[in-house]
């Protein structure tokens, strides 16, 4: 059997609740979770999803008061009273959930049920999103390893805390993981291994639903996007992204990451993609799919660029205005080495005098320290900022 996509999905969807708990909801919390603490066990609230009680544990977690869900925490809820970033709740969605009503009819159920529980106005944000391509026919091996181009981290295999991180079970390589807990990551892994130990057998019928054998080994390739990249992507309402879904995947598969057939081209970049990859590319069977660019990076990079630039225009400026001042009161032995400086007049008020002075300190160091030319620098760091705007 050759390659074959056996499933493409959102795997995982995690959404923020922006609005305001109402305060009959907020008791009725706080009621049941007295009588949870004093069981020492969840209890049973008073709602349900789709069939399934909602049950409430004795206490919450971190920045979240009350902690409810339902079934095999087919639906899991944390939540708060948003006083410090209007976030009163979190809602994990499972895969299960996910696979068995489709991402949108699965939105649609939840944003109903909680537009039950709340009865105020509320909006949803993505917080972070899961989407996936299962591969049949695929056995991973140590030697792919240099066969992955990636903008993240990962260059080459190594096991450490950051990069690329090779798993290996018994003798087979089972696992790549790519800038591990960066707002965008990539895993692939033995998805085939997960089920047997986890007991996630119903993976099976999906599989076999898209025409799996039964037998074959099938490798999960996970691309994972949190808040801020989806945000540096201009993507907040969950809607939206779904309509992007294609998008995203594209630009995870097409430009963040590749598995390619390495040859004698010291430009990785260069290398053919390889058949495997080709068909992940395709996964989501939209062909028009376009890479989303993540501009935002690069806008708020170039803000942060700005403010270091005035803040270092200001120190310098104050400076020169010192070393002039100490020059003056011939409280500085200068010699030819030694800058001038600049009075406190010259600099004017809007610093038009001392960015003009600063030019030519600034041409001497450069030719001094650099032996290069401004727009040398730039273009050398040109690839870098290529790669900001598509990473």
């Amino acid at each position: 059997m050759g390659y074959q996509i056996v499933n493409w999905h959102i795997d995982t969807l995690l959404l923020n609740v922006r609005g305001k708990l109402p305060d009959a909801v907020a008791q009725r919390l706080d009621q049941l979770q007295e009588a949870a603490k004093e069981q020492e066990q969840e209890v049973a609230t008073d709602w349900q999803f789709r069939g399934y009680t909602l049950f409430l544990r004795p206490h919450g977690h971190r920045n979240w008061r009350w902690i409810v869900y339902c079934g095999d925490h087919y639906l899991h809820i944390d939540l708060g009273k948003g006083r410090l970033n209007g976030i009163i709740a979190k809602v994990r969605f499972s895969s299960l959930l996910l696979h068995e009503m489709g991402a949108g009819e699965a939105l649609t159920a939840v944003y109903g049920f909680l537009a039950s529980l709340l009865s105020e106005a509320f909006v949803l944000q993505v917080s972070e999103v899961h989407v996936c391509a299962d591969v049949a026919g695929w056995d991973l091996a140590l030697e792919d390893a240099r066969c992955f181009v990636s903008q993240g981290r990962a260059k080459a295999a190594r096991m450490s805390d950051e990069g690329e991180i090779v798993r290996l079970t018994g003798r087979r390589c089972t696992e790549f993981k790519f800038s591990q807990g960066a707002a965008h990551s990539c895993d692939i892994y033995d998805k085939t291994l997960e089920v047997q130990t986890r007991g996630k057998q119903w993976f099976h019928e999906v599989w076999k639903a898209h025409g799996w054998d039964g037998k074959s080994r099938v490798i999960r390739v996970e691309f994972r996007f949190k808040r801020e990249c989806l945000h540096e992507m201009g993507i907040e309402c969950p809607y939206e992204m779904l309509d992007h879904l294609a998008d995203l995947w594209a630009y995870s598969t097409k430009k963040w990451l590749r598995h390619t057939v390495p040859d004698e081209d010291s430009n990785q970049s260069r290398w053919q993609t390889s058949p495997v990859w080709e068909m992940v590319q395709g996964a989501s069977g939209d062909d028009d799919a376009t890479p989303l660019v993540r501009k935002r990076k690069v806008e708020l990079d170039t803000e942060r660029a700005k403010a270091g630039f005035v803040g270092y225009a200001t120190s310098w400026a104050i400076r020169a205005v010192w070393l002039y001042e100490a020059a003056q009161g011939a409280q500085l032995v200068r010699d030819e080495n030694t800058p001038a400086g600049l009075s406190l007049a010259e600099v004017q008020e809007d610093g038009g005098g001392f960015l003009a002075w600063a030019y030519e300190q600034m041409q001497a160091y450069l030719k001094e320290h650099k032996e290069a030319t401004f727009t040398e620098l730039m273009e050398a760091k040109a690839q870098r900022l290529v790669k900001l705007l598509t990473a």
